[in-house]
């Protein structure tokens, strides 16, 4: 706790005897005197003089430190909320000051100037750090000097000469961001090692690769320094003994059992081939004249002896293709004949349906604002606005044909507004925001904000060479407005005479928000909706966010077909909030 300063040193009653003169003064003290009638004055900051003293109105006498005072404190009482208002700074504050003018230190009874000076600056650094995020402590310093780098006049009579602040993360959001650096550092460490194994892998791989080709070209010139040929019985146990000298025995012996079941199974071809003749001719099937010609072209056609060489002779080697083809081209292998292959159908090629559309940066794009109720009336139903905006996000995402002719903005509406979700297109990737009350709604300070960002906003995307729709603003409203202060800038925002971008708004309204109010806030009567009697809040609250989930996919699908349009649905339990009932 700081302790209490006291600017009014002294209080006396000011004698008028010719022998009472009136005290002297220091050279840091200014003297003030007031009348019985609570008039106040300072002849500059002197005592009075004798005979002023003798005639003198003024009854009192008053001696204010005018003292250059430094003090230095932390604002715990008074923590100032970051982006968001979620986390929160704690400012220790370093400030001088002094008194500016004694005349008001007396009329105001100021004696202890430390919560006026500690408020007038916590109410400054509060607007200041709610600009900035958490993480971002030495830019909101930066501000906060900026803004004290001249002097502050008081209107109690201070003038705060200089400040210096200094802005840490209280301790939630000290925890908050050791955790989040933690993940940083965890996610990098994670890289890193990545691309370590995956630079293992790939030099493991290269030296795989580099072993199995050493391997091919070895065994390719063991093929060539062994003449290369067709792999009959021979040629393998050959090549096997070359390398095997001690299987001579097994594999001799196993060469000799295949000869000898070769030799068998020609044995019998040949007895059948005979057999199969003599039958023929007994049948008078074929002539004894042709039965040189018949039987040499049946030992041909099986590969016998006394007719042409066969195609592939029992007993013959064979070959395989190598696992990877030599370089260079390869021999052309005639094909075998056999019964003709049935040819393949043609490919179908299936060309894209012409009634589906798909958008193109032609067709142009339509900004949308929505603008939400966070307001203490809104307290209630938070949660029920909070899941619609996610819902909202969700299905914009999953709606690919669509999507890329949506620009989307999230406003919080309040004492202030504040950005949800800039100004951009929904994928799966955008974050879904978190809705927040606090204080009053303040419809002519939402209206100026949406006045104030509509123009950069669709000079932005004119400037990346897209068409753009004019924008319209979804007002979801729970709230009633103090007075009809909010008139003028909804004017200003609307008249397309003083605004080229000026917006057509949809309002719905629940809860505390007034029909009339609803439906003057619309741009259109068909724009404007209020829940009907009976209906409860929170049902009507979800049936307001499948109402515009639906008319925003439509005006979309409108666009991306060549005919944008809005078309805007009743909500189930809601009807047109300028129906007489």
């Amino acid at each position: 706790m700081s302790i209490p300063l006291n600017l009014i040193i002294s209080e006396s009653k000011v004698e008028r005897g010719l022998l009472n003169a009136e005290p002297p003064t220091r050279p840091n003290i200014a003297v003030v005197y007031s009348t019985g009638a609570g008039q106040v004055a300072s002849f500059g900051g002197r005592p009075l003089k004798r005979s002023e003293q003798l005639f003198s109105q003024y009854r009192f006498r008053y001696d204010v430190d005018m003292s250059d005072h430094r003090r230095r404190a932390e604002l715990r009482s008074t923590p100032l909320p970051a982006r968001g208002d979620y986390y929160f700074f704690v400012a220790t504050v370093d400030v001088m000051f002094r008194v500016h003018d004694p005349v008001e230190i007396v009329r105001r009874a100021v004696h202890d100037p430390l919560p006026i000076v500690y408020g007038h600056i916590a109410g400054r650094l509060w607007n200041i750090t709610r600009g900035f995020d958490i993480e971002d402590s030495a830019k909101a310093e930066s501000a906060a000097r900026q803004a004290f780098s001249q002097p502050v006049t008081l209107p109690e009579g201070l003038q705060i000469g200089g400040v210096s602040v200094q802005l840490l993360p209280d301790a939630q959001a000290s925890d908050y961001l050791q955790k989040k650096r933690a993940a940083e550092r965890a996610l990098q460490t994670g890289d890193a090692e990545h691309q370590v194994n995956v630079q293992k892998a790939m030099q493991q791989a290269q030296l795989s690769q580099m072993a199995q080709v050493h391997q091919l070209q070895a065994r390719q010139a063991e093929l060539t320094a062994m003449g290369n040929g067709p792999l009959s019985a021979h040629e393998m146990a050959r090549r096997h003994l070359a390398g095997n000298p001690q299987d001579t025995a097994h594999v001799m012996h196993l060469l000799m059992e295949h000869e000898r079941a070769m030799i068998e199974r020609q044995d019998g071809t040949n007895q059948r081939v005979t057999d199969f003749v003599k039958f023929m001719m007994q049948s008078g099937v074929i002539p004894p004249g042709d039965f040189d010609r018949f039987i040499g072209a049946a030992a041909g056609q099986l590969g016998l002896p006394g007719g042409p060489p066969a195609a592939l002779t029992a007993g013959a080697g064979w070959s395989h293709a190598p696992v990877l083809p030599p370089a260079g081209p390869q021999p052309v292998v005639p094909a075998q004949a056999g019964p003709p292959v049935a040819e393949k159908p043609e490919a179908v090629i299936l060309q894209q349906d012409p009634a589906t559309k798909v958008w193109r940066p032609a067709d142009g794009v339509q900004p949308m604002y929505l603008m939400v109720d966070e307001s203490t009336a809104a307290a209630p139903y938070i949660s029920d606005l909070s899941d619609g905006v996610r819902g909202l996000l969700g299905t914009l995402a999953q709606a690919s044909d669509i999507a890329p002719a949506i620009r989307l903005s999230v406003l919080g509406f309040a004492d202030g507004v504040a950005t949800r979700l800039p100004l951009d297109q929904v994928t799966a990737a955008s974050q879904s925001p978190w809705l927040i009350t606090r204080g009053d709604a303040d419809y002519a300070g939402a209206f100026e904000t949406l006045l104030d960002q509509i123009t950069p906003d669709i000079e932005a995307l004119k400037q990346q060479g897209l068409k753009v729709l004019r924008p319209v603003v979804f007002l979801l409203s729970a709230s009633a407005p103090g007075d009809d202060g909010w008139r003028a800038q909804h004017r200003r925002l609307v008249d397309p005479a003083g605004h080229r971008y000026a917006p057509g708004i949809v309002a719905y309204g629940v809860g505390e928000a007034a029909a009339p109010v609803v439906a003057a806030m619309a741009t259109r009567p068909e724009f404007g909706y209020v829940m009907t009697a009976g209906t409860d809040v929170h049902t009507a609250i979800d049936q307001s966010w499948r109402a515009l989930s639906r008319d925003i996919i439509a005006a979309g699908r409108a666009l991306v077909s060549g005919s944008p349009a809005l078309t805007v649905q009743p909500p189930t339990g809601f009807r047109l909030a300028g129906e007489p009932v």
